[in-house]
């Protein structure tokens, strides 16, 4: 039976018990409240009643006018299976070694994933998701809490693909962006035993035939990136932007090369991070555990002014994933391929460096470099990029051949030579 009851801010809430149903909501008038509990109610009392084949001619939208497929569930009709049924005799009369040697192609085709798990059948083109709650299922060593975090990191990236679709080049991509994003390699190596352990555990159970990710090597990224834009690429990469079908790449981008901000601290900027009056953000936390500002210009500004919003959404949001940061790498492909700047290590016949590839964070080299040679002090350059020690900001500098021949000449006219 529904119970109803009248809130302290004037509103009324209606609470159900009934066949192992509960359900509660709030409603303005106590007259509403009623209403929605006889309704509900009568869905209750309904729902078991029809037949199978009732149940297999209601709509999608039928079924949430009657309360949605949780409700179905929770008074025992289970649509997914009547719905379902003859695919699940199918799949039901499948051998283990007839499940194990399914394609991805062959296990849609039948139904799903979704459909075998349903079945209690193993097979093997499994979530990378799903074989990550397995790992973490058989985890018997103390630092459980710590080993979550770090596997849910990697489900973040890989949760929804299927482990056998996941190459070595998706790794090598990933820590590609974890360098750039100028993550130690130390700390690389750490994030990559844990997803060495979820391929090595997929090994075991059959799921993959090998642990790809013991292929990878992290490079060390101790030696210095010299590779920062000419004016003239500058240009065409910002007009590129412009121009991408995501309508706030040009933003980022002209954040990025006016700031020196890491990508990941503007990915993760919130409309109430920004101050319009005083042309600023505050980071409240970054990298190296410390709280900074990012001061704008007058063009950054603009930009921002023209989608602003009011709340703590991400600036940056995915279009699919909500309160997610978008994923850039398609779009800024694109600009790259667009502005025709090179986003691989162009070679020379010996195979070394002819032009090192452009990434995002070489934008970030090209703010400390642009620093210096406007003669601003290290000190100056490591606060405004937000580097901890002057050794980090020595790294991120690079000046051309024509600001070192100024200061030669300059050198030797102070010597009057």
């Amino acid at each position: 039976m529904a119970y109803i009851r009248p809130l302290k801010n004037g509103n009324f809430r209606a609470d159900i018990r009934m066949k192992g149903v509960t359900k509660n909501k709030t409603f303005p008038t106590e007259k509403l409240a009623e209403a929605w509990a006889l309704a509900t109610e009568a869905q209750i009392k309904q729902i078991p009643a029809l037949s199978d084949d009732q149940l297999l001619k209601l709509s999608d939208d039928e079924i949430e006018l009657m309360g949605g497929i949780e409700l179905f569930n929770k008074v025992g009709v289970d649509l997914f299976s009547i719905r379902n049924v003859e695919k699940l005799e199918i799949i039901n009369q499948l051998s283990k070694k007839e499940l194990l040697q399914l394609s991805v192609q062959e296990i849609e085709r039948m139904g799903g994933a979704d459909l075998f798990i349903k079945a209690g059948k193993r097979i093997r083109y499994k979530l990378f998701r799903d074989v990550c709650t397995e790992y973490l299922n058989q985890w018997k060593k103390k630092d459980f809490q710590n080993q979550m975090l770090r596997v849910n990191y990697w489900c973040g990236i890989y949760g929804d693909r299927i482990m056998t679709d996941i190459d070595i080049f998706d790794i090598r991509d990933q820590i590609d962006e974890m360098l750039d994003d100028d993550q130690r390699p130390t700390t690389i190596n750490r994030k990559k035993a844990v997803l060495s352990s979820v391929f090595k555990y997929a090994l075991s159970r059959g799921y993959i035939d090998e642990n790809i990710v013991r292929n990878v090597i992290i490079d060390d990224d101790s030696r210095q990136r010299d590779r920062v834009l000419s004016d003239e690429e500058r240009v065409k990469l910002l007009e590129a932007c412009k121009s991408s079908q995501w309508n706030k790449l040009y933003l980022l981008v002209l954040a990025a090369l006016t700031t020196g901000a890491r990508k990941s601290e503007l990915l993760g900027l919130r409309w109430n991070d920004i101050s319009f009056k005083e042309s600023v953000a505050r980071l409240p936390d970054t990298k190296n555990g410390t709280s900074r500002t990012l001061s704008f210009p007058p063009v950054v500004m603009t930009e921002f002014k023209r989608f602003q919003e009011i709340g703590n959404g991400l600036i940056f949001e995915s279009d699919r994933k909500p309160n997610q940061p978008k994923d850039i790498r398609r779009s800024w492909a694109k600009a790259l391929k667009e502005a025709r700047i090179s986003a691989v290590d162009v070679l020379h016949n010996d195979g070394s460096i002819k032009l090192e590839k452009f990434t995002f964070h070489c934008l970030r080299h090209g703010f400390c470099t642009a620093l210096s040679d406007a003669g601003k002090e290290l000190s100056q350059i490591g606060k405004m990029a937000g580097h901890k020690s002057l050794q980090t900001t020595m790294r991120y500098i690079h000046q051309g051949n024509d600001q070192k021949q100024l200061i030669v000449d300059e050198l030797a006219q102070a010597f009057n030579l």
